[in-house]
Parts: structure tokens; sequence; C-alpha cells
């Protein structure tokens, strides 16, 4: 059964294998893919790297991520050529061109509604200067940017092909070139040896036209001279119908009806591809060929679209399903390179591989021990020496090593153990087991120690030591080490080294330990897990994190602060990762469709410049588009619009799988989000205002922060009850409100007020009423007051006046008494009777003296009556005596001066006497009334 399986095998690989090796990457892209029509005429490239091609069902449009079909009157395009932020479109009966409306989305505007009789189809379309030439079967139509004027020009035959040179057009017939001169054709008289041949294209070839002919080849042509080119196509053009052609500097592509593509350089003999469904792809005929900006190939074929990487320095061994399996180790022995799969032991030459007999089942790993090639795998160790090659049958060995101390034994780590296998008479061959072990070590090194080994476990990492004859275990020690399955032990500046869950470890004799190896881990990614780790003879460090594959190159200056990328994320054999050095230049990496083979020699360090552009802007709650692209006017948001889907994408048609994205809304998100390689982000329920959304891209295991930022900024309106003209009429509304719960305000307050003042004026009635009989009351009092005072002082003075009546009376007495005494001096009468006369006299008069109080008492008086009467007296005159201002109290009491004189015991002359001195002490005029002077005295 093994040996048919063999030979099914072997036979399988004559007929697979003999393609040549290390292809291009080609990425196809079927109909059920991009959802339109199978042929693709014509192929451009827009100013954001986006794909156009002429589609046989409309513009097709390819961002890297998305397809877009846009289709046309009539579907059939035949060209397109992008032109500024225009793509120009031909086809059946048709062409005119795209571009983007209001919104951005791109628009077709017809210009051939401008022709009159006018039929055929356009099969290309060249600019110079402010002209778009389009040209169909037997017409040229010229189209003026600037003034929009069409002008229609007929060929004087049909017309196979053209070209824009130096502003100058060309166009291919059976009859040979022709060139326009104004709006005539004139013929190209060197090429009349090209007369009756169907001519494919006309290219700019250094100072020549480049002819491509469908069958007698190519030839350069200029104004003086013609001549067939001679190159490493010419077996390919020989067998071959020539479809199309294209120009890259000295590169020349050339597609084939029925062979697929020819690519190559004249310049270099020795450079040459081809391409066709034995090498990738799906279909034989290159309806056309175009490189892109990136110098990549893009060819439209009869069925679907292929791109090819051509600038990558990564060549896949197949670029079809790898017929040998996975691959999982490469080794270069005796100049032949040995490929070890899941399905056997290759080796690889010039005509591709080869299965080695006997090397069916698992490969593992490979060594080269003394000149010899070990193979180790799942079916046993398969020995390669110069002599001839021979199996040892030891099942499921993992890797095969030396030993330090013993040439002629090795030590073989299989699924459940350790064996050793011994050389005899020139040849290997199994000796025995070692006891005692019977862990799977498929991680494990010899230390410094002869005869010490450590092994990785899950978990923990043994230091084994056996002894001299290598049969049992003498030594074993565990360190605990957050490791997994399947790790390897390396050599790196002989320390002993092994990835962990949480970075690099590597070995310390002084404390017996494992310590994190923190110089190593700060060149590569930092502190993380590392899925593969190996040193090559260049001292590179390739490394693998995060599922990428990297390289830490080494120079004479030491190691680079930069890493190279190779990505392969998708590609890698997670646990079972290898790398090969081959002869300095390139490197071998086992991948799942079997090998990669990377130039070194064409690696350049620098991140990819990646540019994100906003795709579209739609809303989540209608899908209804906001804005496409480049929309031309700004993005105002209603707010029944304002939970929003943002479209983005970064066109890298060799990554794609390996652009991630982070994004921020400010205003929203203050911080970057987590990367992502989803192009699209949603935000629901924004509030009003504006926001800024900002994205980057940049290709994964690269740093961020050097990514170009993509912005977009929209506003979303406020609701319409929280706008500026609602607001606006809230404020009026209010304003209304309170004009009118003024006006009720102040009617309600004049009404009470006016009731008020009612009250208050009925009030103010009835207090003035109940204040006049009040009063009255009080006006009566007083006067009742007045008139009891008055009365009491006015018998007050009385009494006064009675008194000085009584002093006059007691003067006549005291007069008598005078008299009397007087007679009885005369009469000589008893001395002790004129002694007691005098007594009695002088006790009447100290009688009367006592009285003499009564003046203060009537001045008293007389002042309260009067209102100060005497005090004015005494300010305005103060040398007025006692007797002046009782004479002016009797005048101001309007007394005649009879009433006067018994008053003042004096007489009435003298009474007139003492009303001259008056006025003359007053300095009164003459003509002055004493009396009514006296009463208006104030």
């Amino acid at each position: 059964m093994r040996r048919a399986i063999s030979l099914l095998l072997f036979i399988f690989s004559i007929f697979a294998y003999s393609s040549p090796v290390w292809q291009r990457k080609v990425v196809n892209y079927e109909r059920n893919q991009y959802k339109a029509g199978f042929q693709n005429w014509m192929i451009a490239q827009s100013e954001k790297g986006w794909i156009y091609c002429a589609n046989s069902n409309g513009l097709l449009e390819f961002d890297g991520v998305n397809w877009s079909l846009y289709p046309i009157r009539n579907k059939l395009l035949r060209s397109v050529k992008v032109i500024d932020k225009r793509v120009y479109v031909g086809g059946s009966t048709e062409f005119g061109y795209f571009g983007p409306n209001e919104l951005g989305l791109l628009s077709y505007n017809s210009l051939s509604e401008n022709t009159k009789d006018w039929g055929g189809e356009v099969w290309n379309i060249q600019s110079g200067g402010d002209k778009i030439y389009f040209i169909s079967d037997r017409h040229v139509h010229v189209y003026n940017k600037k003034s929009t004027e069409l002008v229609t020009i007929n060929a004087t035959a049909k017309i196979d092909c053209s070209t824009l040179i130096d502003d100058v057009l060309y166009i291919g017939t059976s009859d040979g070139v022709f060139y326009l001169k104004g709006n005539v054709f004139f013929f190209l008289s060197t090429s009349v040896s090209l007369k009756n041949q169907k001519l494919v294209s006309i290219l700019s070839y250094g100072s020549k036209l480049l002819v491509t002919t469908a069958w007698a080849g190519l030839y350069l042509v200029d104004n003086g001279s013609i001549q067939k080119m001679h190159s490493a196509a010419d077996t390919f053009i020989a067998n071959n119908q020539l479809f199309s052609a294209s120009v890259s500097g000295t590169k020349i592509v050339l597609g084939s009806v029925q062979n697929g593509v020819f690519l190559f350089d004249p310049q270099d003999p020795s450079y040459k591809e081809t391409f066709s469904i034995n090498n990738g792809l799906k279909n034989n005929t290159g309806l056309c060929a175009f490189f892109d900006k990136e110098q990549n190939l893009w060819l439209g074929l009869d069925k679907g679209l292929s791109y090819i990487d051509l600038k990558s320095p990564i060549r896949p061994l197949f670029s079809i399903v790898s017929p040998i399996g996975t691959g999982y180790c490469t080794m270069e022995y005796n100049d032949e390179i040995y490929l070890g799969t899941n399905q056997a032991l290759y080796k690889l030459d010039k005509d591709g591989c080869h299965p080695i007999k006997g090397s069916e089942g698992q490969i593992w790993s490979m060594n080269i021990i003394d000149n010899t090639l070990f193979s180790s795998g799942d079916n046993g160790i398969l020995v390669i020496s110069p002599t001839g090659s021979y199996k040892i049958n030891i099942p499921g060995a993992w890797e095969t090593h030396p030993l330090k101390a013993d040439k002629n034994r090795l030590i073989v780590a299989t699924y459940s153990g350790l064996i050793v296998i011994e050389r005899v008479g020139g040849r290997w061959g199994l000796s025995h087991g070692i006891s005692g072990f019977y862990d799977s070590a498929r991680g494990f090194i010899e230390g410094d120690e002869s005869y010490t080994f450590w092994v990785a476990l899950t978990g923990r990492i043994q230091k084994v030591k056996f002894d001299h004859t290598l049969t049992k275990i003498i030594e074993r020690k565990s360190y605990a080490v957050p490791i997994r399955e399947n790790v390897f032990f390396r050599k790196i500046d002989n320390n002993l080294v092994v990835c962990a869950d949480d970075g690099i470890y590597k070995y310390s004799s002084i404390t017996d330990g494992f310590d994190h190896y923190t110089e190593l881990e700060s060149m590569l990614d930092g502190n993380k897990y590392y899925e593969y780790l190996f040193v090559d003879e260049l001292k590179n460090i390739w490394y693998v994190s995060d599922g990428l594959l990297k390289m830490l190159p080494y120079t004479t200056e030491g190691y680079k602060v930069h890493t190279f990328n190779w990505g392969l994320s998708n590609e890698l054999i997670s646990s079972y990762e290898n790398v090969f050095l081959m002869n300095n230049r390139s490197a071998i990496v086992a991948v799942d469709n079997a090998f990669v083979k990377i130039d070194l020699s064409q690696a350049t360090y620098g991140p990819n410049s990646l540019k994100v552009h906003i795709k579209k802007l739609t809303s989540s709650k209608n899908d209804s588009i906001i804005s496409y692209g480049d929309a031309r006017k700004a993005i105002t948001l209603p707010y029944s619009l304002n939970s929003v889907r943002i479209y983005f994408l970064a066109t890298d048609f060799t990554h794609p799988s390996d652009i991630l994205y982070t994004y921020r809304l400010r205003g929203v998100d203050n911080e970057w989000s987590a990367p992502s390689p989803n192009p699209l982000k949603e935000y629901t329920n924004l509030t009003e205002g504006r926001y800024v959304f900002e994205v980057k891209a940049y290709i994964s295991g690269e740093d961020s922060s050097s990514s170009e930022i993509t912005t977009l900024t929209f506003v979303v309106r406020p609701p319409w009850y929280r706008s500026i003209f609602a607001y606006l009429v809230y404020f009026l509304l209010v304003m209304l409100l309170f004009f009118v719960l003024y006006k009720k305000t102040i009617g309600k307050q004049k009404k009470i007020i006016h009731q008020k003042g009612e009250e208050l004026i009925a009030q103010s009635k009835r207090y003035q009423e109940e204040s006049l009989i009040k009063d009255q009351e009080i006006y009566e009092l007083q006067n009742e007051n007045l008139k009891t005072e008055l009365k009491y002082k006015t018998q007050e003075l009385n009494g006064y006046i009675l008194n000085v009546i009584r002093k006059n009376e007691m003067m006549e007495d005291v007069k008598k008494n005078a008299e009397s005494i007087s007679r009885a001096i005369d009469e000589d009468k008893d001395r002790s009777a004129i002694r007691q006369k005098v007594v009695r006299l002088i006790s009447q008069i100290n009688s009367n003296i006592e009285r003499d109080d009564d003046f203060e008492v009537f001045q008293s008086n007389f002042d309260i009556i009067h209102q100060d009467f005497f005090k004015l007296l005494d300010e305005k005159f103060p040398g007025l005596t006692r007797n002046d201002k009782i004479l002016c109290a009797y005048l101001n009491m309007n007394m005649s001066t009879k009433e006067i004189a018994p008053l003042l015991n004096i007489s009435v002359r003298g009474v007139e006497v003492n009303r001259y001195r008056l006025r003359k002490k007053m300095n009164l005029d003459r003509d002055v009334n004493l009396s009514d002077f006296l009463s208006d005295l104030k």
C-alpha cells in the first residue's frame, strides 16, 4: 500500500512540479467577485490609486476593498482614461466622462450626444494639453476641455490602435502608421513595410514608436527608419497571436490570445517572465495590460482581472495551490535545496520540486551533521549522504542533534522520549532509548556541560543530565517559566534563550534561573509573546509577533533600530514557523502553501505610506448616501439623520488583509480606537454640533504613529425645536407671553389700583371728615383750654392790677400816715407815739415790698398770652426799665392814658410824658402809633 502511494505521489510530482519555481504573487478577481461582465478591455488608475476598468457591463471601480459598477447607455465600454478628477470612457456608440457630483458620487456626462450621424466603438482615449481624443473605428473625436467644443475627424482607414506622443496623435491601420496634423492625417512613410499587417499597439519606447503586430513581431519606428526588435520574447511572439501591449520604462509586456502574457526587458536579455493559467492566471487571453503607480502589473483578461505583484521581494514557490502540501523546513545540502512538507521531502531545482523516495509523510526538521543530512519526520529519519540515502525507522522523530562529547552518537527527540542512534561502519542506526524520560521533547538543546540537555515542556523547563552511556538520567531540575507547547531554545550571543508568554527569557548561571532578556526585547517589539525566534548565519534576528514575520537586520555597525515587516500573517503555520537563509541574499520561509522566498537585496525599510480615503458617509437610519468621496459642498446633516456610518479605506493591493485602521471622532472619542481591519465605523444619536472624524491606516506590525491622518468634517444641525429659528420663535413667544402677562398684570394692577384709589379716596374722605371732626374737637378743646387758661391768666392779671390798685391805696394810706407823722412832729407829740407810727408805717411798707413779686407773675402770664412780649422787648430794647415795660404792656393791651394813669399811680400828664420818653428810647418816628407798634412787635 505504501509503495502504491509513493508511486502515485511520484507520478503526480512529475506532472505537477515541472513548472518554473518561485513565482510571482498573483491575485485573480473573477466575475462573481466584482459583479460585472467577464471582459475587461482597458485599465486606468486614479490619483487615489483606485483601479478603473472598461468592462463589458460599464465602468468598473476597485478601491482595494470594494467593487463598484457604473453602467452607461449600451453598457459595453472599450476604453478608459483618468484625467484630473474625471474618468473618461468610450464604448459602443458612446463616449463621455464620469465626474463627481455635489455628493461626490460619480455621475456620467455624455459627449457623444453632440455628434451627428456617428456610430462605432471607441477603442482608445488619449489626452494632450486641453484636448481629449476619443478614437473609434474610423473617427477621432477631439474634445476641448476649456471651450467644450467637440470636433470629429474622419480617418482614411480603419483604426486598429493609436497613441499620443509629444501632442502628436498616431494611429495604426492596415495601411501603416499615420499622424494627425491639424485636422488631417498624414502617412508616416517609414511604416510602409507594415502595410497589410494587423497592428495591435503603438507605444512610446525611448525616442521611437514601438509598433506591435499581431503575428509579425515588434518594430521600432521613427521618421527616418524602421527596424524589427529581437528580444527574449521572440519565441513567445512566434508561437502566439498578440492582442495587447504595454510599456513601463524599459519593460514591455505582451498579451496573447491563447497563452497568457509575456514580460521582458530588451535591455536585460536575462529577464523574462510568463504568466498564464500554468502559474496563476485564470485565463490565457490578455485583452490589456497596465502598470500601476507601484509598477505592479494589472491584466484585463477575457474572463476576469488579475493583479501581479512585481515589486514585492516575496515570491511564492507556487502562485496557485501547492501540490507538495504545507511547508515545514528547508535545508541546503551539496548545493541543492531540500524542502520538508507534510507530504514528503522534496528536492528543488530549476525544473521544479521532486520527491525523495522513502521520505513519504510529515517532515518536521532537517539537520546537517558531519556532511550528512538528517530529515526527521513522522515516519522516521531519512539519512542522505554523498554516497546514498537510507531510512532509520524511528517513528515520531521531532529532530536529531549531535553530541559535543561523542561524534559517533546522535540524540533524537521523539513524541515520547529521547532515542540514541549510533554510527557503526559508516552507517547510522538505532542504538537504544534513554530510560526515565518519556516526554515529548520537540524543543531541546544541549547545554554547555556535556550530556546535559535543556528540554522545553508545557509550563516549565527542565535541565536533564545523562550518564556517559546515555542510558539513564543522573540529574533533573525544573524551572517554572510560563512557556507554551512546541517552544524551541535558541543560542543568542552565547545566551540560552527561550520565548515565554510574557516575553523573552535567558538563563543566568549566576542565579541558576531564567530572567527577562530586556536588551533583546527592547530591540524587537518589546515585552510580549514571540511565536518564533531565530538568528541566521548573518546574525539577522528573525521573529514572529502578532502573527507577523519580521527581521531585525545586522550590519557592521550592529543592529539597526528598525525592523523589516514581511507580513505573511495569514500564511505562517502557528508554532511551526521556519526560516532558512540561503546564499546570504535570500531566505526561504515555510508557509501553508509550501514555501516563499524573500529576496533580501530588494528589501527596503520604511513604513508603508498609506493614504486613507473616506469612501462615503451614509445615514444608518435610512441608508441614504450623505456624502460620497470628494463632496464639493460642506456636509450638514439634519438631526433626523444623526446616526451615521463612515466608510473608509486605504488602497494597498499588496497587503490588503494586513491593513489596520484606528480612528476617533473629536468631541466623542478623544483617544484613538484599538486597531481594527474593519473599514467602517458607526456613530448613533449624535447631538447637534460640529464633528471632525479622524482616521489613519498602517500595515499590521508597523508603527501607527507615522501614518497619515485623514479627516472628515460634518455638522449635525439641531432638531427643529432647538434650532436658531426655533429659539427665535421661543423668544418671541416668551416676549409675547410676557407682554400678555404684563398687560393682564398691568390691567389687574390698574383695576386694583383704581379700586384701592377709590377706597383710598373714600378712606381719605372719611379720614378727612374724621380729621375735621377730630380737629374740630381738638380745636374746641384747645379753645376751651385756651379760654380756661386765658381766664386763669386774666384772673391773675386782674389780681395783679388789683394788687397794683391796692398798692396805690396802700400808698395813699402811707401818705396819710406820713402826713399824720408829720403833723405829730409839728404838734410835738410824744416821741413814743411818733415812733410807734413810724414803726407801723415801716411794717406796712415791708408788707407791700414782700408782695413785689407780683410783677414777675404778671410778666410771665403776659408773655404766655402775648407770645413772649417781654422777651422781645428785652431783645430789641434792652435799656427799658420795669415801669417802661409795664407801660408797654398796658399800651399793648390797648389801654387808654386815663386807664393807665391810676395803674401807674401817676397823672395823665405823667403817662403822656412816659409815652414820649418811651418813643424816644425806641427811636420811633412821630407818625408811628406806639400802641400799634407794640401790638405788631415780633
